[in-house]
């Protein structure tokens, strides 16, 4: 099976696999949300954020080295094995005794046994980076997509039923560490990753090699993208927090679906083409192009309908959401399209490249969000993501292009026509939201109205501005539900 054909049967599993739980997870999210003060949202935001910090030692890191490269012998694979679990257990006695420390920072004492929970997931999360990467590695996204659907729904059963018990914030963590058990034990029922432990340690350290270079990389891309919430967590208090919040998950819930589904499936693709260098810059080109025609219009359309989505969906008392919800929503789009630069570099074996990138990036995204955040607050936050991301990330994904042989006019041209015709769909609409003075209209109608006009302006814009951007998402679309060849 050709690799084009397995990330297309790969795309079709998650589609089809997922929509109906992503459907159902949107739906659990709107009501716990409802039920949820924002005081509640800014707690979980803050101990989601360690977790962040302390899972990406091996999960992005040794995860990735090892989809790239799987153990020799089993000496290795028990090297790794005992590194990995060992590495999670020394992680989660670090943050449960760290917990009074991050209460103190944030002035709430209640984030102490939240942080303490962080501490088990950790652990859980990972028994499942072996068993995960060797099913990456053999391409069997249908087992995957499984996986991670049945994982889905035990996030959204707990997660629901404990906001309707008053839980709080332990709702949304309770969720999380349910799907990471569920995630544990159908892994390793698919693909049985436990290993006798050993002290023989050294197979492990050429896995550490590789590994070390992706940490550092996140290391400084989690600095920058989770300064925010660590800076006004301690300016701003974990109420206002909960506004900020709701705008991330809004803006950043389709951003991490779409960029995780696309990074499992290309990091073994970029890994297996990496000695064909012209069917890598091929296969990133459509990568380039795919994001932009789906992300463009569904950011932008989330930002041109801000102001009615979020006081429908969650409530009137969530309406501080809305102008950071709509300056993190402009510039998602770009945000995607940076994403690939990670299975890109490591699948060609470059992750050096990455920290280069980030050299760039982060020292300009520090400077701004400082500023963002201290004279701002949530919306001057926002807004430095608004105005500072596009250029210092630019800049950052030039180095990624170069290395990819992908020419800076190549990229244009494939984002230009989903970008020219989002922008048009925007304008559209947030025009007509403007002149017919939609909010004086039966609320729910109004907002389904605007989504119905928006995807009927970009659906014609994009025939009108990019032709072959339109007949290509159009076959894609046929072939990805087995209607039509692409094109």
């Amino acid at each position: 099976m050709r690799v084009e054909d397995k990330l297309v049967a790969g795309v079709r599993a998650y589609t089809s696999l997922r929509i109906i739980t992503q459907i159902a997870s949107w739906l659990g999210t709107v009501y716990v949300v409802r039920h949820l003060t924002s005081h509640a949202l800014g707690q979980y935001g803050v101990a989601f954020v360690l977790f962040s910090y302390l899972a990406m030692t091996y999960d992005g890191t040794l995860l990735e080295a090892l989809i790239q490269r799987a153990p020799a012998s089993l000496h290795e694979r028990r090297a790794v094995f005992t590194l990995v679990v060992a590495m999670g257990v020394a992680l989660a006695i670090i943050a449960a005794a760290c917990s009074s420390l991050i209460a103190r920072w944030v002035g709430d004492p209640g984030i102490r046994p939240l942080v303490i929970g962080v501490s088990l997931l950790l652990v859980v999360t990972a028994f499942s980076v072996v068993p995960y990467a060797t099913l990456a590695r053999e391409m069997a996204f249908t087992r995957l997509a499984t996986i991670g659907a049945i994982q889905s729904v035990c996030v959204l059963v707990v997660t629901v039923g404990l906001a309707w018990r008053g839980a709080g914030a332990w709702a949304l963590l309770g969720g999380l560490i349910a799907g990471g058990l569920a995630r544990v034990v159908l892994l390793n029922a698919s693909s049985w990753g436990l290993a006798l432990p050993t002290l023989r340690l050294a197979h492990s350290f050429g896995y550490l090699r590789f590994s070390g270079v992706l940490l550092l990389d996140l290391i400084l891309w989690r600095w920058y993208t989770s300064l925010d919430t660590v800076l006004l967590s301690r300016w701003s208090g974990t109420t206002a927090l909960g506004y900020y919040n709701l705008a991330q998950q809004i803006a950043e819930l389709p951003l991490e679906k779409i960029s995780r589904l696309v990074n499992d499936l290309s990091l073994p693709a970029y890994a297996t083409l990496r000695e064909d260098r012209p069917a890598a810059a091929r296969l990133l080109l459509e990568t380039l192009r795919t994001h932009a025609t789906v992300g463009f219009p569904v950011f932008w359309g989330i930002a041109a309908v801000g102001q009615l989505f979020v006081p429908i969906v969650f409530g009137a008392r969530w309406h501080a959401a809305v102008w950071p919800l709509v300056a993190l929503a402009a510039v998602a789009p770009l945000r995607l399209i940076g994403s690939i630069e990670n299975p890109t570099m490591i699948g060609f074996g470059r992750p050096e490249v990455l920290i280069r990138a980030k050299l760039v990036l982060v020292p300009g995204m520090t400077a701004a969000l400082l500023a963002g955040c201290w004279l701002g607050g949530i919306k001057g936050a926002a807004l430095a993501w608004a105005c500072a991301f596009p250029v210092f990330g630019g800049l950052a994904f030039r180095l990624v292009l170069r290395v990819a042989q992908v020419s800076y006019r190549d990229f244009l041209a494939v984002i230009r026509g989903p970008a020219a015709s989002a922008a048009l769909m925007a304008a559209v609409v947030f025009g007509w939201e403007q002149f017919s003075d939609s909010r004086s209209l039966a609320q729910l109608p109004a907002l389904a109205a605007a989504i119905a006009l928006g995807a009927l302006v970009y659906v014609a814009g994009l025939r009108l501005l990019d032709p072959s951007a339109f007949r290509l998402a159009r076959g894609r679309v046929g072939r990805l539900v087995g209607l039509r060849p692409a094109l």
